[in-house]
């Protein structure tokens, strides 16, 4: 069977955010004193988003260290672009700055943002500080999508029918959250469409998540509930359906997947009171990262990447 390339890009993200989790959990690995130290191996960048797409995108990134994984709070990556595909290759269409939005996560995550105004092969020339010595630059091709699989910032949000406590009253079956927060369980996304109120929503698996982000990033969304529920509407969709263990051996996921598109998870959508997406995060989310958005999005007020 030949695997969709969408599909295909997608279980490699998976895989790569799973061996950085791996290694992150090893650690760094020590040499006999007597030996003499290696020179310091070069950092390489790792792309940990499944799809880009013309528009808006935020772009995360691992870097790996020797094998190790870099959780550097310091650290930031200079990102230049070019488009492949134009007539001149190697002229810069922006620029921007990947940084530390790894707060909470078990790995080092650097985030920045890039606006793509066509599809097609894009590149991006990586730039990572050494202490004491030149940066390393490394490059990367991007395939930029016209269509994306899951829905872009800017789209309307699907009218989706999740399970709530209305038709689950035990928690335990409606998520695999070790402390679920009741509130993230009582409305449908159909329902929070016609609330005339912004919701997040969040589809993910606390229990059963493979990159372990779905958890920290539902630490992240009860803070933030706890400070914007009075404007914003939260929603969290389980990935699994009951028993999460069974569907989880085998990869049966619940329908609202499929109708959202997404082929990895975690994910989390901003939507305004139109019911319009304003922002899309793929993967480990943070405090940090998403409070200054939902406090743009409480105000009605459009979603800007902050400066970086």
């Amino acid at each position: 069977m030949v695997m969709n390339r969408s599909v295909t890009r997608a279980v490699l993200i998976s895989a790569a955010l799973v061996v950085i989790l791996a290694l992150a959990a090893c650690g760094p690995t020590s040499s006999p004193a007597a030996q003499t130290a290696p020179a310091a191996p070069e950092p390489i960048p790792i792309l940990a988003v499944s799809e880009l797409t013309v528009g808006p995108n935020r772009l995360a990134f691992g870097v790996l260290q020797g094998g190790t994984p870099i959780n550097d709070p310091d650290l930031r990556l200079g990102l230049r672009f070019v488009y492949i595909d134009g007539p001149d290759k190697t002229r810069v269409q922006s620029e921007s700055t990947a940084v530390y939005r790894g707060e909470g996560l078990p790995f080092g995550l650097y985030v920045g943002y890039a606006t793509f105004d066509q599809p097609g092969a894009w590149g991006v020339e990586i730039s990572v500080p050494r202490a004491g010595g030149e940066p390393v630059v490394t490059g990367m091709r991007l395939d930029v999508r016209e269509r994306p699989s899951a829905p872009p910032v800017g789209a309307p949000a699907l009218p989706s029918r999740n399970l709530t406590m209305a038709d689950v009253p035990e928690l335990s079956r409606l998520t695999s959250d070790a402390s679920p927060d009741p509130d993230f369980y009582r409305l449908t996304i159909a329902d929070a469409l016609t609330a005339g109120k912004p919701f997040v929503v969040t589809f993910s698996t606390p229990g059963y998540c493979q990159t372990a982000v779905c958890a920290p990033n539902m630490l992240v969304l009860k803070r933030l509930k706890a400070q914007y529920q009075a404007q914003v509407n939260f929603i969290h969709v389980e990935v699994y359906p009951y028993p999460f263990g069974e569907s989880f051996q085998a990869q049966r996921q619940v329908p609202q997947m499929k109708e959202w598109g997404l082929r990895t998870e975690p994910w989390t959508f901003l939507v305004d009171a139109e019911g319009v997406i304003q922002a899309r995060y793929e993967g480990g989310i943070t405090f940090a990262e998403l409070e200054p958005a939902l406090a743009q999005l409480a105000a009605g007020q459009p979603i800007t990447p902050p400066v970086q």
